[in-house]
């Protein structure tokens, strides 16, 4: 196809936006949906390197005759931008044009008329692969030292797209064609879980702690394991999550002699340092997940996302107080944890806490029969 001469304005979807992790088979897949009406009954316009041209097939879609596109590649920094207004908070009207030189130009811009970012609007080039004058902000994972001006993300809003798509899976149709018939395959492999006790019924709370009797029960706050192991082992963090998983399963087994009677609960966020690390996670729990299960706890508290920490130790107290286990093991490195310890110390429950790094911050209470594990020798040997 050739582009030069050509100059026309569409909304477009980000790659990122379309694109999901298949945990199941540990591939992305792409599932493309109208950004008016939130349908996948698509029409595919044109295609290229580029980008994909769509327009909805949804009779009840009010913008079923206008294209749009999705992008076939990354932008600069793509996992870090956040298509927010710094400003008024409202997502940025977006262009695509393709210029008389053949230029692919994507422009964001803030459509509020009192919002001062509106004169100046971020422009990135496809075709040169960068941003082009004004360069928006960008939040690195190196650089995050405060984490309540994290912002919800467009993840965030992609990921409640799609789960409006799984609810609109059965609707049913009339007429589907072969050209759209892929589009509507959607397979969840893992359900992420709320965390445990905050929504329970009478017959799930009894199931729950019937599920951890006679168990070694570990629970992981990812946030804090994240962060602290990642500050070590920046290079291919992938493969050293991966390791420090296969580490924790080797060290269930030595030291409880349970190669397959535990629970491992991972507690987490939606923070934008935190999505990929999650995803590698719930990959886990979806390959093992009578065993390993993953909790999302997003509910905000002012600017942030709740700390996880005391919905972590409310479940450690409860199945501590309510079942008969074979163990108990945090995986933290944060010392309000110690407390929770000291319980499964008084009841003469092996327990352990494994952490990242700082063993003086345990060392330094001297609680008798609190033990500290620094992760950093596993890996060192």
């Amino acid at each position: 196809m050739h582009l030069r001469g050509m100059v026309f304005f569409m909304f477009f979807l980000l790659r990122s936006e379309v694109e999901s992790l298949d945990i199941k088979n540990n591939y992305y897949k792409k599932r493309v949906y109208c950004p008016y009406c939130s349908k996948i009954q698509l029409k595919k316009l044109d295609s290229n390197k580029f980008y994909n041209k769509y327009q909805c097939w949804n009779k009840n879609c009010e913008y079923k005759d206008v294209p749009f596109v999705v992008l076939n590649l990354y932008i600069q920094n793509e996992d870090y931008f956040d298509d927010i207004c710094d400003i008024c908070q409202k997502h940025y009207h977006r262009e695509f044009i393709v210029d008389n030189n053949g230029n692919i130009l994507l422009y964001f811009r803030c459509n509020e008329k009192l919002c001062e970012s509106n004169i100046e609007p971020y422009c990135y080039n496809i075709r040169k692969e960068n941003w082009e004058g004004k360069t928006p902000k960008f939040t690195l994972p190196d650089e995050i030292s405060n984490f309540s001006s994290l912002k919800p993300s467009r993840i965030e809003k992609s990921t409640e797209i799609i789960e409006k798509i799984e609810e609109q899976k059965n609707d049913p149709i009339e007429f589907v064609s072969k050209e759209f018939l892929e589009q509507r395959i959607y397979d969840y492999a893992y359900k992420i879980e709320d965390i445990p006790l905050l929504s329970m019924d009478d017959l799930e709370y009894s199931n729950f702690l019937e599920h951890h009797q006679d168990k070694v029960v570990v629970l992981v706050d990812m946030p804090n394991f994240i962060r602290t192991l990642r500050e070590y082992y920046r290079r291919n963090f992938e493969d050293t999550l991966k390791r420090a998983h296969q580490l924790l399963l080797e060290y269930i087994e030595n030291s409880f002699y349970a190669s397959s009677n535990y629970i491992i609960r991972y507690f987490s966020k939606p923070d934008k340092d935190l999505q990929i690390p999650n995803k590698i996670i719930i990959n886990f729990c979806t390959e093992n997940q009578d065993k390993e299960y993953f909790h999302l706890f997003k509910i905000l508290k002012g600017a942030r996302y709740s700390d996880i920490d005391n919905y972590l130790i409310a479940n450690g107290v409860e199945i501590l107080e309510r079942c008969n286990i074979k163990g108990f093991v945090i995986v933290s490195s944060d010392k309000d944890y110690l407390p929770v310890m000291r319980i499964a110390s008084y009841k003469n429950i092996k327990s352990r806490i494994v952490g990242i790094n700082t063993p003086e911050i345990y060392e330094k209470y001297n609680i008798e029969g609190i033990k500290f594990l620094g992760i950093m020798k596993f890996f060192d040997s």
